[in-house]
């Protein structure tokens, strides 16, 4: 989830840095006053996601309006109630001002896609099987990993999942193993809000 956007070549010339990093962040980043929880890089791998299906990075705004509407072109508007309770007073006026859009079909949106010379797929989330049982077990993966992408994109960051919940998932079922996914405690740094010469940094630094 680090530095995603490091990862392509920058397609705005007017500030590349910064639209390297736009289309994969939470939009709580710019629109809560203070919350930057963990549940960010919960957006971010929903982001990821749907690029590896889309074949394409899902929100490209081009500035931070833009990514917004963006975003909401794909979820939907959120609800007022919920800007309300999450936003920044002048962020859910703006929002309020848009105009109300409704999410996008997700099964058409990530479902099968196909080449119309080849007839051969060329995105999707799980290729399509050859016989009765195979398509079965892939029309499960398809539609249990629609849901779980669902999941991801949640804009409500208080309901969106945790890492240990979207472990847990039906779709990530044959890698999931809770004895092997250790959570490691918040940590809280004791020399956040201490004052060191440079000389004593470095020294704490090896402690």
């Amino acid at each position: 989830v680090f530095e995603c956007g490091l990862m392509h070549r920058t397609l705005d010339s007017e500030n590349p840095s910064y639209s390297r990093y736009r289309w994969w962040r939470a939009p709580e980043i710019a629109l809560c006053e203070r919350y930057t929880g963990d549940k960010i890089d919960i957006w971010s791998t929903g982001c990821i996601m749907a690029e590896l299906i889309l074949l394409r990075p899902i929100f490209r705004g081009t500035s931070i309006f833009d990514q917004l509407n963006t975003i909401f072109d794909i979820i939907g508007t959120p609800d007022l109630t919920i800007l309300n309770d999450i936003c920044m007073p002048n962020a859910t006026a703006y929002i309020s001002r848009l105009p109300p859009k409704t999410k996008k079909d997700y099964n058409v949106l990530f479902g099968f896609k196909y080449d119309p010379v080849t007839k051969t797929m060329t995105s999707g989330v799980s290729p399509e099987g050859t016989s009765r049982e195979i398509n079965h077990l892939h029309l499960f993966k398809v539609l249990t990993g629609i849901d779980f992408l669902d999941c991801l994109l949640t804009f409500d960051h208080r309901t969106r999942p945790t890492a240990e919940e979207a472990l847990s998932h039906p779709f990530l079922k044959t890698f999931h193993d809770p004895m092997d996914e250790p959570t490691k405690e918040f940590l809280v740094d004791e020399h956040q809000a201490k004052v060191y010469s440079t000389a004593e940094w470095k020294c704490k630094s090896f402690e």
